[in-house]
């Protein structure tokens, strides 16, 4: 979840104090993308989560690991690169993620091979909440009329790529693309099992809980009514302006809840005279569409730009890897975005049929890519962005990252369909967790279906 800083007090008065924020880096694109892991205790007859205490020792003193709202999770921040050095990002990704397995393991945790923790339920992780002022605030406990947006943020674990886009026509083409796409890259990344809070779920539940964000979240209404990119983020920029908030920052920089049933705004705030930018950036951080516009800071903590942030990724051993090249290939690489936006076209996926797309992917009923997708099946669309995506990395030395995407999208088998075939049951589910060998969660050029080649 984004940070704010609350020493920020300068003035925000009106939307053209922040606008020269939104307008890009130049020349200095870079891309980073964020890990999100679970832990637990395999020792313990119920599978206990991490603690707060153990993840206050498991992030300790590493600056790259953040904590999240309930304390079973931690989030990887891999450093950002410039797009020609990609290699570097996925070896620190792997590197990290290794780390902080390794010392979760000298605890006694393990992480979960799936996606999520298929058993916990949201009540029992909002009582694990870490010890963050702003998470308490938010989600200590959570007001009655945000029950389901704390249940998102405590069940559903996934990876984002963030990139520092060059101007705003540039940060639309991306944010439209990576939108047409998200039903699609749901599926594909997808490392579920069919059961969430410990009952069957035949969908995907990470895009089922997402509907609880309501307006904050899923595809903003602009998204493919904006004329460029300059009208996008006015667009943005109002909608941060309205957002109803639950917390503001007050005069002393507290946080102050609001209690349920009313709501603030940032227009709101500022004329109390509350308009700080911490106010401002933070009614923008509890925006949370699948393509989120998140701050960047500065060297002084300050926000000096943006980025946008694609969220639509699953958690697995090679999902983070895929994420990243899939992102920064259609940020950077002008041929491969083009090839996807004649896919795409041919396909018949279109903003027209984008509700409908993702209505289809969220209750996919175990059909997975069989479903529709545009005017044709979501199979032949993988086999063809597959090529494509293949072809873009064509001696880069980043082919071994591909391949267990490329399998997924060659078989049609995503990780987590292969989870519902082999675990049909939660007890099954479970006792995996329990037994399986954490080093097959190590190897990023395994998808599930290679994995249980030859068992």
């Amino acid at each position: 979840m984004s940070d704010v800083n609350a020493r920020d007090t300068r003035p925000i008065e009106r939307p053209q104090d922040v606008w020269p924020l939104y307008q890009g880096c130049g020349d200095g694109v870079r891309v980073g993308a964020e890990v999100e892991l679970a832990f637990f205790d395999p020792a313990s007859p119920c599978q206990c989560v991490m603690t707060p205490a153990q993840n206050a020792a498991l992030t300790a003193g590493r600056d790259w690991l953040h904590k999240e709202p309930t304390a079973e999770t931690v989030e990887i921040a891999t450093r950002a690169v410039a797009p020609g050095d990609l290699p570097a990002l996925l070896a620190d990704a792997q590197d990290k993620i290794g780390r902080v397995t390794a010392r979760a393991a000298s605890m006694g945790l393990k992480r979960s091979y799936f996606q999520d923790l298929p058993a916990c339920t949201a009540d029992t992780l909002l009582r694990n909440l870490v010890d963050v002022p702003r998470y308490r605030a938010f989600f200590g406990p959570p007001r009655a009329d945000m029950a389901d947006i704390a249940a998102y943020f405590a069940v559903c674990k996934s990876n984002q790529v963030s990139v520092s886009y060059r101007d705003p026509d540039h940060m639309l083409s991306g944010v439209r693309r990576l939108y047409l796409l998200a039903p699609f890259l749901f599926l594909l990344t997808d490392n579920t099992t069919g059961f969430a809070e410990g009952k069957p779920h035949a969908g995907h539940s990470g895009m089922h809980h997402r509907t609880s964000l309501g307006a904050r979240g899923g595809v903003p209404p602009y998204v493919f009514t904006a004329r460029d990119g300059e009208e996008y983020l006015r667009a943005h920029i109002d909608h941060v302006w309205r957002n109803p908030l639950f917390v503001y920052y007050g005069p002393d920089g507290a946080l102050v809840r609001v209690p349920s049933g009313r709501w603030e705004s940032f227009g709101a705030l500022a004329a109390r005279g509350l308009g700080t930018a911490a106010n401002y950036f933070l009614a923008q951080s509890v925006l949370w569409p699948d393509v989120k516009i998140a701050a960047l800071p500065g060297a002084d903590g300050a926000v000096a730009g943006h980025r946008y942030e694609a969220r639509m990724f699953g958690v697995g051993a090679w999902q983070h890897a895929a994420a990243a090249l899939i992102v920064a290939g259609l940020a950077c690489n002008d041929a491969f975005a083009a090839a996807v936006d004649d896919i795409l076209s041919y396909h018949g996926v279109t903003a027209q049929t984008n509700t409908a797309d993702y209505a289809a992917a969220r209750a996919h009923g175990g059909f997975f890519f069989e479903t529709l997708y545009g005017e044709a099946s979501m199979v032949d669309f993988a086999c063809a962005f597959g090529g494509a995506l293949s072809n873009a990395y064509v001696g880069t030395g980043l082919e071994g990252a591909l391949e267990p995407l490329l399998e997924v999208c060659c078989t049609g088998e995503t990780d987590g369909q292969v989870n519902r075939k082999r675990f049909p049951t939660l007890d099954a589910c479970l006792a995996w967790q329990r037994e399986y060998d954490p080093d097959l969660m190590a190897d990023a050029t395994l998808c599930a279906r290679a994995a249980w080649r030859g068992r």
